[in-house]
């Protein structure tokens, strides 16, 4: 673990899911960067150590899939939980190998955003 808050990067086209949850994360102590396309996130993580990230899957451009796929590449060590409204969303197997199983898999609008905490912090 890095010393000093975490920085945490939101990726959702929806801009009010966005500001949800970067107000809880803001709350828990997290430094938080947003973004509304995987383009615009791999600029971030590119140019920003990212910690964790909340990845929404059905994205213009670049889908949350390849975003992690490619974040990962860039930050070896950055952890991931899917936020999507695709109830049927099932990781692929090169997902799966960056840790993201179905218990990081939550549906869209998660109705406890403490749920979403503690999935990223079982990765630790």
């Amino acid at each position: 673990m890095t010393a000093g808050p975490k920085h945490f990067l939101i990726l959702d086209d929806e801009e009010s899911i966005r500001q949800s949850i970067a107000a809880y994360m803001e709350d828990d102590g997290y430094i938080v960067f947003q973004a509304a396309s995987g383009e615009e996130a791999l600029e971030i993580v590119r140019n920003t150590r990212i910690d964790e990230a909340v990845v929404d899957i059905r994205l213009p451009g670049i889908d949350g899939n390849a975003f992690m796929i490619e974040a990962r590449k860039i930050l070896p060590d950055i952890k991931f939980v899917v936020h999507t409204g695709s109830a049927d969303y099932m990781p692929p197997d090169a997902v799966k190998a960056l840790g993201v199983t179905s218990d990081k898999v939550l549906i869209k609008p998660a109705s406890d955003l403490k749920v979403l905490c503690q999935a990223l912090k079982d990765q630790y």
